[in-house]
């Protein structure tokens, strides 16, 4: 598969209105090309608010409202009012605009994209965290296309070398496999379905598992393959924020449909395209989006 005559590789190197670095676009000119240096480019740029202690910081309430920053512009903007050294600066924690997992893999994904290497954003569960509950967190992750091995490959960006020392991950964080803990959120509800996994070994949270918050990370990973890549709190049709007692059999069988979709959406990119648009839930989001300031 060549990027000059795919529609689907060269969909995913074209930004997406949230990946869209705009004024800031020249401050990636000179950001490195290889993979490894720069997921450690975007580590130095921003740093993970769940794992606060471990870069021995106590982030101000009033910081924390950062993870909320939606567009590469937003979030950049932030980096450089805490620093306004070059990008390829790494900068010290506390200087370091407060991020989610999400942050760090559209950060990547902007730049890639500015480099013309197709990615996009997946959303799905990771079971190397510490922690007994769940046993699998949600977790955005960055895929990018490897024209070398011809096949896509995600990357954690959010894994630094301190993560990976303190909390003994096994991961290879620059090639999450089908080897590593770590499930697509259409192969979770799959499995889930049909009875392979317990939902309950699933969640955001201790108090927030099974099937609901399998059914949320389900239409995340849904619209970032349309390049709506949201933030992690965005709940904008009652499809991905009802009780799981008020979902009905035929939105379910719709949820099996998009899971079949996601976890083949190569082969099945018309068919995700299309369901986006003809769904009342991705009319929503689309919607939403366009209705909101996103400079």
């Amino acid at each position: 598969m060549s990027k000059k005559n795919d529609p689907i590789l060269e969909y995913y190197t074209q930004q997406s209105t949230i990946t869209e670095p705009g004024k800031y676009a020249q401050l990636l000119d000179d950001l490195p090309r290889d993979i490894s240096s720069l997921v450690k480019t975007v580590q130095g740029l921003i740093v993970s608010l769940p794992w606060e202690d471990i870069y021995d910081l106590d982030t101000p309430r009033e910081r924390r409202d950062e993870i909320y920053l939606r567009t590469v512009p937003q979030m950049l903007r932030r980096v450089l009012e805490l620093d306004p050294s070059p990008l390829i600066v790494k900068r010290p924690p506390q200087k370091r605009k407060v991020s989610l997992c999400r942050d760090f893999a559209i950060l990547f994904i902007s730049i890639l994209r500015h480099q013309g290497i197709p990615a996009r954003l997946r959303v799905g569960f990771a079971g190397y965290y510490p922690g007994e509950i769940p046993k699998y967190w949600d977790h955005r992750i960055a895929e990018y296309w490897n024209e070398r091995s011809n096949q896509w490959v995600l990357v954690d960006t959010m894994a630094d070398d301190l993560q990976l020392q303190r909390y003994k991950f096994q991961i290879e964080q620059l090639n999450i496999d089908s080897n590593s803990p770590f499930l697509l959120a259409g192969d979770v509800w799959q499995k889930c379905r049909t009875g392979k996994a317990h939902p309950e070994d699933f969640g955001d949270g201790p108090d927030d598992l099974g099937m609901a918050p399998i059914r949320y990370a389900l239409l995340h990973d849904f619209d970032a393959l349309n390049k709506n890549e949201l933030v992690g709190f965005d709940a904008w049709h009652n499809l991905i924020s009802k009780p799981e007692s008020e979902v009905t059999e035929d939105e379910r069988k719709l949820l099996d449909k998009i899971a079949e979709i996601t976890t083949h959406v190569d082969s099945r990119f018309d068919d995700l395209q299309t369901l986006y648009q003809a769904t009342p839930y991705g009319q929503a989001v689309q919607s939403q989006l366009s209705s909101l300031q996103l400079l």
